[in-house]
């Protein structure tokens, strides 16, 4: 009886392995590019740093939910906040996750008062994508968006087109939403322009 049932129990393993190759073929380990406190001391200048946790109203939820790229399905976020020393704000940085069949990416972004994106970083991703992220990387992919704001169109320039592989050209997509929906829910939280 039990070796019946052992050979049972290997078969339906054997079987969910056949089935659904990509489920575990895609998983590797996560790689930190850089921790919290680094991505902070890098995109927020210097001056009093807040932290601010936000649940999202169903009003904000409904107009993020509105945008044709938004599918995060979070209604918490984290802000790291800096104020200069008579209180106003100098830069707001959010981290965005992006998930893909391949793993998560997850994308900080800082943006001024005004909407505007001054700086951005991949902060996490795993040791398979990093292979076809790397090579943008190596180019200052992610110093494309300074300057850009959340109605940042989701196409790629022709400069991150040439001489990239497509799985390096959807990655750059994956990052390039990221910072939008950043971007996007930093409107939709902050009022950009306003000094909140």
């Amino acid at each position: 009886m039990k070796i019946k049932t052992a050979n049972l129990v290997l078969l339906m393993v054997l079987g969910i392995l056949w089935i659904a190759p990509d489920a575990w073929a895609h998983v590797s380990a996560n790689v930190k590019l850089l921790s919290t406190k680094e991505t902070v001391q890098r995109l927020l200048p210097k001056g009093k740093l807040f932290v601010k946790e936000v649940d999202l109203t169903p009003g904000q939820l409904e107009k993020l939910r509105s945008f044709d790229n938004w599918d995060t399905r979070a209604a918490h976020f984290k802000f790291f906040i800096s104020r200069d020393p008579q209180g106003r704000l100098q830069r707001v940085m959010i981290s965005m996750v992006e998930f893909t069949r391949h793993g998560p990416v997850v994308v900080a972004i800082a943006i001024d008062p005004q909407g505007t994106i001054v700086g951005a970083i991949l902060t996490d991703t795993q040791v398979e994508p990093l292979t076809w992220v790397e090579p943008l990387l190596k180019k200052n992919f992610m110093q494309a968006f300074q300057g850009k704001n959340s109605q940042m169109p989701l196409t790629l320039d022709p400069q991150w087109q040439q001489g990239f592989s497509r799985i390096s050209q959807d990655f750059a997509l994956v990052i390039a939403n990221a910072v939008k929906k950043s971007a996007q829910l930093f409107d939709v939280v902050f009022e950009p322009g306003s000094a909140p």
